[in-house]
């Protein structure tokens, strides 16, 4: 590092208290404000004092409550990588969102299915940005409340978001096909309306509403058709299909991805094929996180471009 470089971080170190990366640390540790106080040997109203004054420092609340405790966001968990490796972390991590030259966990919330065909375009990008970069994957669950809550950085989903708070970049559009095995012994390259009701099949059982609202639709066109295994896998679904006379209704951009892999082939059908966008939904808040909205940025142009090449 040179002199100008030390002078520069010095500056950033001398607008910070650094009393209070201690008190940080220590909630981070002890998971809770009466604990770390306990270990500093402090009041709890002067531990929650010293959060409040870094919440204003950094554009992250830092840590969120949680039942009778408190977690971290994905803000806090980096930056306390960064302070508990040293000084020269430190004076790495304090600028930790106006610079893309530093090391980053990048936190991503979605289904399996959408993560196996959306997450090689994310790293390839993160990697073009800087190689220190890693891409973490979380189940998605509450998608709202993950993002609102910051305990992911993005929220992958297929169904629409309501939330004034968040944004949202629609990444690709899909559809569902029906899939049988290479072998069938009935069935090859078409599916008619008659044995699609008939037909042992296979189904994704998820919570996600456009999931939900496609079953809907295909229980109006085959409300009779025999289900006789489920899985919240789409990875399951596809091997028992490969391996089995099921026939399974699954991504079209999954099944082409694992087709080499899944002896399996897509039949065409009389019953028209259920289509969704697959979108990437982040907090407004990162507007103050300038590397996580270059990131973004990146991740909504790379998706763009990969569409379009594929409509010519």
């Amino acid at each position: 590092m040179d002199n100008k470089n030390i002078s520069a971080s010095l500056n950033k170190l001398h607008k910070l208290d650094l009393n209070l990366l201690t008190v940080f640390e220590a909630v981070y540790l002890h998971k809770g404000i009466v604990n770390a106080a306990k270990a500093l040997k402090l009041t709890p109203s002067s531990v929650s004092q010293s959060i409040q004054k870094l919440r204003n420092t950094f554009p992250d609340p830092l840590f969120i409550r949680n039942g009778q405790g408190i977690s971290p966001t994905t803000y806090a968990t980096n930056l306390h990588n960064h302070i508990s490796q040293g000084l020269n972390a430190i004076l790495t991590g304090l600028d930790f969102t106006h610079d893309n030259d530093k090391s980053r966990v990048l936190t991503v919330s979605c289904y399996p299915f959408v993560a196996l065909i959306t997450f090689p375009l994310i790293l390839k990008e993160l990697k073009k940005i800087n190689n220190n970069y890693t891409l973490k994957h979380l189940p998605l669950n509450d998608p709202e409340d993950t993002l609102i809550q910051h305990r992911a950085d993005l929220v992958i989903d297929i169904s629409p978001l309501f939330n004034k708070s968040l944004k949202g970049i629609k990444l690709m559009s899909d559809n569902t096909v029906f899939v049988c095995s290479k072998n069938h012994p009935v069935l090859d390259k078409t599916l008619s309306a008659e044995q699609a009701q008939v037909m042992p099949q296979t189904a994704i059982m998820t919570n996600a509403s456009d999931l939900k609202r496609m079953h809907f639709e295909l229980s109006e066109s085959l409300p009779e058709r025999p289900v006789v295994f489920t899985s919240y896998n789409a990875i399951n679904i596809l091997s028992m299909v490969a391996s089995t006379d099921l026939v399974g209704i699954l991504p079209e951009k999954m099944v082409e991805l694992f087709k080499e892999t899944f002896p399996v082939q897509i039949l065409e059908c009389e019953i028209p094929p259920l289509g969704y966008d697959i979108i990437m939904y982040y907090n407004k808040t990162v507007k103050d996180d300038k590397t996580l909205s270059m990131i973004i940025t990146a991740i909504g142009q790379a998706f763009a471009h990969q569409e379009a090449s594929s409509d010519k």
